[in-house]
This record gives structure tokens, sequence and C-alpha cells, in this order.
């Protein structure tokens, strides 16, 4: 099968990592893939001409940030038109944005099939961060794309409420959790078998990896720190891999704490050097995230089989049973603190913990599997 993968805008970090990774996943399942967007897709590297433009939008208001989206999409259409009236391909797949207008276009370009991505609702993270969007032109252009695309996709239940309030067809969505490639769950494997959690029994390393976002609430993890007796108790240390907005705030709040010397600030990794990261973790930290979304760090924590905490939310249950993952209750650092110091003091259990969830992914969460499973749901469609 020729498929066309598209994108008109993807941040820099895991956007970017899944969009990569689901297009390898297709190629691996043994179809032609070729991958189209208005800029070149570079995971966590912010030296390039684009990272640099992209941290200048950073400081733009939020309309002019919104116009800029809208020329990203304006760009992808003209592109795309063009490769349409040479090519042929059996399957469009697009991965759209918050005020996407390229679906639909392409829906009426082409008697090709086109399955839309969408990832857990833009507006939400928008009113996490304080920001504005253009609210009707944002739900007209929804609705626009459920009615004109074969299916849509969706990282959760919650994610699927709220496209089908905004107008998108019910019956057209299909929710697909976020996954892991098989390459990188073998590398995962691996690792563990050469590292397994608790390898130190003298120091208990916790982890986080991911962008430092506010929805994320590391601070959440430094109070549990402190309720667990660090810096004082030396087998307490901590890695934090990533960066992001909060990341001088959350800088200056551990020197607050006096935390600083059990901290290890590793900032934005490329991918691959932040999973292996992951391997040197004892316990693995999602200390919060937004209800709506399928984060792609719990499938990384999992894959390498790190006993993992995250917060009690109805998506992430969704995704891993108690069995495979310690779920603790939201915004409360003392459960968080408790957890880790339950984990520590049981190894074993933590252990065991880890693997369950390392043979979850593979049984169902990696993109081979999940996209074999999209790809048959629109054979279905058809």
């Amino acid at each position: 099968m020729r498929i066309l993968f598209t994108y008109s805008s993807v941040g820099r970090g895991g956007d970017a990592v899944q969009v990569l990774e689901m297009a390898q996943a297709l190629r691996d399942l043994g179809h032609s893939v070729q991958l189209l967007g208005p800029t070149p897709l570079r995971p966590y590297d912010f030296s390039t001409t684009g990272g640099r433009l992209r941290n200048l939008a950073r400081r733009l208001p939020w309309w002019a940030r919104e116009c800029i989206e809208l020329t990203l999409q304006w760009r992808l259409s003209r592109t795309v038109k063009k490769i349409l009236a040479e090519e042929h391909f059996d399957l469009v797949f697009h991965r759209a944005s918050i005020y996407d207008f390229v679906g639909a276009r392409l829906a009426q370009m082409t008697t090709t099939p086109v399955v839309a991505h969408l990832d857990a609702p833009f507006a939400i993270e928008r009113a996490f961060h304080g920001l504005g969007y253009f609210a009707s032109l944002h739900k007209h252009c929804m609705r626009r794309l459920g009615q004109s695309v074969r299916l849509v996709l969706t990282v959760s239940a919650a994610s699927k409420d709220y496209y089908v309030k905004l107008g998108i067809p019910e019956e057209k969505i299909l929710v697909m959790p976020n996954g892991i490639s098989s390459e990188l769950l073998k590398v995962g494997m691996e690792l563990t078998k050469a590292r397994p959690p608790f390898s130190d029994p003298r120091v208990c390393i916790i982890g986080f990896v991911g962008s430092l976002s506010r929805w994320h609430r590391v601070d959440l993890l430094l109070e549990a720190l402190r309720e667990l007796g660090a810096p004082q108790d030396p087998r307490w240390k901590v890695k934090i891999v990533g960066f992001g907005e909060e990341y001088h705030r959350l800088r200056a709040l551990a020197r607050e704490y006096g935390l600083e010397k059990c901290i290890a600030w590793l900032g934005a990794l490329p991918h691959e050097q932040a999973f292996r990261e992951i391997a040197e973790f004892d316990i693995a930290v999602l200390p919060h995230t937004l209800s709506t979304g399928a984060p792609l760090k719990l499938f990384e924590y999992a894959a390498l089989a790190r006993p993992t905490i995250a917060p009690d939310l109805p998506n992430l249950r969704a995704l891993f049973s108690e069995e495979e993952m310690c779920f603790v209750e939201p915004e409360n650092p003392r459960a968080i603190a408790k957890a880790i110091e339950e984990l520590a003091d049981d190894p074993e259990r933590a252990r065991r913990m880890g693997l369950k969830a390392q043979d979850r992914v593979g049984s169902e969460y990696t993109w081979e599997k999940i996209l074999g499973c999209v790809l048959e749901e629109v054979l279905k469609c058809g």
C-alpha cells in the first residue's frame, strides 16, 4: 500500500517523535510511506533555523502564533495538491491541527481514503497555558474535517467526547492510544536485563522524562521529595530529563527546598538518549497530566519495565491496570511520596509491576500493532 502521511504543524518534542515513529511503523508493516509537511521533523533539535524560529514564535501574541499555524497549513495544502495531481496513493494519513482545513481539502482532492489523526484537544492545552484561540474557527474546522474524512483517530475516550461535542460524527471516531516502536521496545527489554530496577540497594533513583509543562506538575515531585526527607536521607536521588516553560521556576523551587544536591537536571536530550536514561531509574514518575491524553512517556517507562507512579485519572486507567502501574490521588505530593517509599521498600513487587507493564506494551501498545488495527478499520469503513 502506498501511503501519503501529511502533517501541518508539529512540535519539536514528543509530537515529532510520534509522527516519525508512526510513519516508520507503517513502513515496517510493509507499506511505502511518503512523509510530507511544511518543515522537516527534527525532535529535540533546538539548534536549527526552524528551532530558532519556533523559539521566536513562542514570544509572539497568541493570535500571531495562530496565524503562523494557518500559514503553514496553506503551504502544506499547495504542496499536497501538486503531489496528488502527479502521484497515486492508496491511503492518506493526515495529522490534523487545531484549525485544520487541509484534511477536508485532501478528501475533496482525491478519491483515496483520508484518515485524520487528532491528538488530545488543543483547546484544553491552550486553556492550561492561559492562552487564547479562535474558538469558532476551531469548531468549524473540526466539524468540516469530521464530515469529509473516512475516519478520525484520537487518543482517549475523553478526547473523543470533546470532538463529538464539536460536531464530528461519533461513528467516525476511533480511539487509538499512543504507543512505542517495536524496535525501541526491543532496546528496552535488553536494557531491562542489563539493569533491572533497584540494582543498587544503597540508592533509589527517581526519574521523570518529558516536557516541563504546567500540566506535568513536576513541583509535586519536588514536594514529595521533601516528604521523603531528602536531601538529608541519602537514599533518594532524582533525574529530570526535559525542558520547558516551568524549568527555571522548578530550579528555583528546588533551591528553596534545599534539594539541588540530590537532583540531576539533564535538560532536553535526543529521544534515543532520553529513552536510555530511563533505564537508570529505579522508579519512574508522571506527577500529573491532562485528563484527555495518552502520554508517550508512560509507554516508554513501561517498555523499560520501570515501576511507575501516575495520577489516578480515567484516561490513564484505560491504558494500564493496578498490577502494572501505581496510581495515586492526583495532585497529592504525600501520596506520591508514600508510593515511592512503598515501592522502594519492596523491590521485588516493584520489579514485577514493571515487567507486567512491559508485557502489556509488547502485546498491545507497539505502533505496529496499533496501526495494523487502524488499517483493518479503514478497510471495514471502505
